[in-house]
């Protein structure tokens, strides 16, 4: 507690890391470790690392990289956890677009990002991506 409120603490530079060295670093540390579990799914950090691998590279293969925003419908699941770290690892930041959302709310979303919805792959049944 004492170094919180201690201005030195305070203002020493900061090293930069992203979500996705981070996410590597747990990886590493824990493989088998429970990184996901929701309804009948359950993840190792070894396993969400390489589903979103695998997303990442077929969303890079899109268009998907630094700069680029990945809109992504889903419910609250494994498969968008699986998603958002994917559209990380690709370099792009996520726009997480809840699908219960009228079609006017879910089109103002990607207009007001900057972004224009596109057709998915075909091996993404569960939902779809907005990319530019």
């Amino acid at each position: 507690m004492e170094e919180w409120g201690n201005r030195v603490v305070l203002t020493r530079p900061v090293v930069p890391v992203s979500v996705p060295e981070l996410f590597a670093a747990q990886v590493a540390r824990s493989p088998q470790a429970v990184a996901l579990s929701c309804g009948d799914v359950c993840m190792t950090y070894r396993e969400l690392d390489e589903a979103a691998n695998r997303l990442a590279h077929l969303l890079v293969g899109y268009g998907a990289g630094p700069g680029q925003y990945v809109g992504l419908l889903f419910r609250r699941s494994a498969e968008a956890v699986v998603a958002m770290v994917a559209v990380l690892k690709s370099g792009a930041a996520y726009l997480a677009i809840d699908p219960a959302l009228p079609d006017a709310r879910i089109d103002f979303m990607l207009a007001d990002a900057g972004r224009s919805r596109c057709s998915p792959p075909p091996v993404w049944p569960t939902g779809w991506m907005a990319m530019r």
